[in-house]
């Protein structure tokens, strides 16, 4: 029986955990990118120069390996092509093609929830600067309507502001399109989820920790279980997934939803059609004994996973924890030593290497997973 063949859509850091999982499972794993180089390329038994957004050009190299399967874990971007190429070499894969457009378009999907009374969070789709001339609520959210990594994001104090950030924000849009949202006040939490025949059989919720006014929606790290808000806050956003993945559709796949718990209760940020890009599953794996990604590729292949998605109770604080610097400079690995009770870390650079622009402002170059210390 020949080796089962995989395609993995990019070569970051996030399809890393993929492709060292996906190797350690028996898989030959080819990974393409539109540039050499990263940490999973270093993985990966092959690797093709080929752009994640040139779907057929995926298709036709996914065709010409024999590919079992094209996947992708951490990423926006890659998606649609993974969800075309699968559809045309009639591959597993999660989703269809109108629900990908759907999560991928902010706005589109806010007007979704608003529609259906769920998570209702007023807002603007921008095409054009007079598209939004008469918004006067401060602050403010203005991102690209479909973008991922924070770029573009910004929070927007007062007016004076307003007309610079919606610019930049339709800059760095692929379709030139801005989504203007009223501020949400509150702790930041996560769900990643797992949809099996319908139902949510993983409901996971995490505490995104993020930095100060000058960096809004960067990520430092994450917390399994919360600290900073009460289980009936957890529950709330719980059921919040549940109603939501039923409004969409959704028969199997991985969502992964970000809320803020504001006094009204929680309400959506974003989802995202795939696993976080933060490395939550290691997380959870360390805090609930669950393993996410796991459960996510055998699902894909048609397994049953309902008697693999318990996990344990949590024995105490886990934390996610990012090692953090400005893009442009050389790493240096001495500058972000390994914490001594670390359950997990790697870096995802070499020293001397250059710490690309991701999000622009500040990049991961290392995590750690650890329980915190009483």
């Amino acid at each position: 029986m020949r080796d089962k063949k995989a395609l993995v859509l990019g070569a970051n850091a996030g399809q890393a955990d993929l492709i060292r999982y996906l190797a350690g499972h028996g898989w030959h794993v080819t990974a393409c990118a539109h540039r050499p180089g990263g940490a999973g390329a270093k993985l990966a038994h092959d690797f093709a120069l080929v752009d994640i957004n040139d779907r057929d050009g995926v298709t036709e190299l996914a065709r010409s390996i024999g590919a079992d399967l094209v996947y992708s874990v951490s990423s926006d971007l890659a998606v649609p092509a993974v969800v075309e190429a699968s559809s045309r070499l009639n591959l597993p894969h999660y989703f269809d093609h109108d629900l990908v457009a759907l999560l991928d378009d902010k706005a589109a999907l806010r007007a979704h929830l608003n529609a259906r009374d769920l998570s209702v969070v007023p807002y603007r789709r921008v095409k054009a600067l007079e598209d939004c001339a008469d918004w006067s609520a401060f602050p403010c959210m203005v991102k690209p309507a479909d973008s991922q990594g924070q770029r573009g994001v910004a929070k927007v104090n007062e007016a004076a502001d307003f007309e610079a950030a919606v610019r930049r924000a339709l800059e760095l849009s692929p379709t030139g399109t801005a989504i203007v949202e009223a501020w949400l006040e509150g702790v930041e939490i996560s769900y990643n989820v797992l949809v099996a025949d319908g139902r949510v059989v993983v409901n996971e919720c995490s505490e995104r920790l993020v930095h100060g006014e000058h960096l809004v929606g960067v990520p430092s790290g994450h917390l399994i279980p919360p600290v900073a808000v009460d289980r009936a806050v957890v529950d709330q956003g719980a059921a919040l997934v549940e109603a939501v993945v039923a409004s969409l559709g959704v028969r199997d796949g991985t969502l992964y939803f970000q809320m803020k718990t504001t006094p009204q209760g929680p309400k959506i940020i974003e989802i995202a059609p795939r696993l976080d890009g933060c490395h939550i599953w290691r997380l959870m794996k360390h805090a609930r004994g669950l393993d996410y990604l796991d459960l996510a590729v055998r699902r894909l292949m048609g397994e049953d996973v309902s008697s693999l998605t318990a996990g344990r109770p949590a024995d105490g604080v886990y934390e996610l924890m990012f090692q953090q610097t400005a893009p442009g400079g050389a790493f240096s690995a001495a500058d972000f030593p390994i914490p001594e009770d670390a359950l997990h870390h790697e870096y995802r650079y070499e020293d001397g290497e250059e710490v690309l622009p991701i999000n622009g402002r500040m990049e991961v170059v290392g995590y750690y997973v650890r329980r915190r210390s009483n």
